[in-house]
């Protein structure tokens, strides 16, 4: 490095020169567009259609789909899961260390001030005398921004914090609904020991009934040990149903913060389901939700890292400039001036460095095309999910009412059954099998309920409408130059 001394006289104009030049720095390069980025990211084979393909699609998608389920219950425990949830605060930690870090990349640009002070006393036994010598400095580093290596590298911090504030907002969004899931689901598994417990009490007044017949003459030992043992086997599967639903409470009361003791208190039926929603158009999708958004930012930092890695191949000019006093007996003796200043201008010009300077562009190359490659495999993942749950949602409501009938004939076939076997014109074989299937029957109704609401949650999450009055995605300041 080449560092070149100026008197004080001329420190002035040097300033001057030094401000002009990092102040008339190297614009930055143009970032791809959105629509570049989608174009590069997603094959050419891709063709985003006007509308998705599955299910109705009328109308925008709209924010604050927690009200529209009609539940205060479930609004009070996703406000609880926002306020304690584990898994968001390391969330929102991390948006807290990326923003400190483009603090940290930006002061680079910065002039960097120090100051030493200091002071000794020295004692000369022989003379019995003493010395004091002091020292006081500040000095000023700047380097010289300009070819624009370190506003690219601010440039890069920057978008790096915007797509973990993105990521944030996403987990947010993801742990409403996640709770609103489980929430569901733990209703389900509610009802499932609930419909359990009632096939209990079902098969032990069978019991009765055979054993009465029994004792009449009128049925087999054979009748009295089947009925008993699906007794028995409905007994066991109360256990497993408990067992399942107090696994569901626990899970949830940790996604709350709670110690998981399985003593949460849900719901025993669900409410109505709201009307469905719009679901907008696929090319609102990749500016809606936040998973997306935030992989188009990280495309944008990988562009402005591999730009400040070509940058770094130029020279790199800095200043500095060091003054104070220095405090000491031979000065004093040599009357010499105890004041000094110093300054100077370095160029740092890279010669060889072993290739690894060009490497570092290589590789700041390939991760700009893994970060372009990673947001067209979130963009069709997106896709996928919505169209996945617009079927979801076309399917449960063909499939509901055929459900519904199905459990009302089959329980109206237990109850003629029921009545015939009594008059001893059917076998208890036929009224038993008969039950089993009218219990299976109200148990698939009770699962699909909840796959209908788990599925509308899902809707609105893949959607990227929030679940609270504001959007997910807030307009973001351009970190551009």
């Amino acid at each position: 490095m080449a560092q070149l001394h100026l008197p004080i006289l001329g420190l002035r104009r040097a300033v001057v020169a030094i401000t002009a030049a990092a102040l008339a720095g190297c614009a930055l390069k143009a970032p791809l567009t959105h629509t570049e980025v989608v174009d590069q990211a997603l094959p050419a084979t891709t063709h985003i259609p006007p509308a998705f393909k599955v299910g109705p699609t009328d109308g925008p998608v709209a924010d604050g789909w927690l009200k529209s389920f009609n539940d205060p219950r479930l609004e009070g425990i996703v406000a609880e899961a926002i306020a304690n949830n584990l898994d968001l605060r390391i969330a929102a930690a991390k948006v807290a260390v990326a923003q400190q870090s483009v603090i940290v990349v930006g002061a680079q640009l910065m002039p960097q001030v120090g100051a030493v002070i200091g002071a000794r006393t020295t004692k000369d036994e022989d003379r019995s005398g003493t010395s004091d010598s002091t020292i006081a400095f500040v000095g000023v580093a700047w380097e010289i921004d300009v070819w624009g290596r370190l506003r690219a590298q601010r440039a890069a911090a920057e978008a790096v914090y915007e797509a973990t504030a993105l990521d944030y907002a996403y987990a947010r969004q993801s742990l409403a609904a996640t709770t609103a899931k489980l929430w569901y689901l733990t209703i389900e598994t509610r009802q499932l020991l609930e419909l359990a417990e009632q096939s209990v009490a079902i098969y032990s007044q069978l019991l009765t009934l055979v054993q009465a017949r029994r004792a009449a003459g009128k049925d087999s030992d054979l009748d009295v040990v089947d009925v008993r043992a699906k007794l028995e086997s409905a007994q066991s599967e109360v256990e497993r149903a408990r067992a399942r639903y107090d696994e569901a409470r626990r899970g949830l009361e940790v996604l709350l913060g709670r110690y998981p003791a399985a003593e949460i208190e849900v719901a025993g039926t669900y409410p109505a389901l709201p009307a469905l929603v719009g679901a907008g158009i696929p090319a609102a999708l990749l500016e809606r939700r936040p998973d997306i958004v935030a992989a188009e930012r990280e495309v944008l930092a990988a562009f402005r890292n591999e730009e400040a890695a070509e940058l770094a191949l130029l020279p790199t000019f800095s200043f500095s400039l060091v003054g104070g006093r220095l405090g000491d007996q031979v000065l004093t003796l040599l009357r010499l001036n105890p004041w000094l200043a110093s300054a100077g201008i370095g160029v740092s010009i890279p010669i060889y460095e072993g290739g690894a300077l060009r490497a570092k562009v290589e590789i700041a190359t390939a991760q700009q095309a893994q970060a372009v490659a990673r947001y067209g495999l979130v963009a069709l993942t997106a896709f996928r999910e919505v169209e996945n749950s617009l079927a979801n949602e076309r399917l449960y409501v063909l499939q509901w009412p055929l459900e519904a009938r199905a459990l009302a004939d089959r329980t109206e076939a237990v109850r003629i059954a029921t009545v015939q076997y009594k008059a001893g014109r059917r076998d208890l074989l036929w009224v038993a099998q008969l039950q089993t299937v009218a219990l299976a029957a109200q148990a698939d109704l009770i699962k699909l309920s909840s796959a209908q609401r788990v599925n509308r949650v899902r809707l609105h999450q893949t959607l990227g409408g929030s679940f609270d009055a504001g959007p997910a995605v807030t307009a973001l300041r351009k970190s551009e130059e």
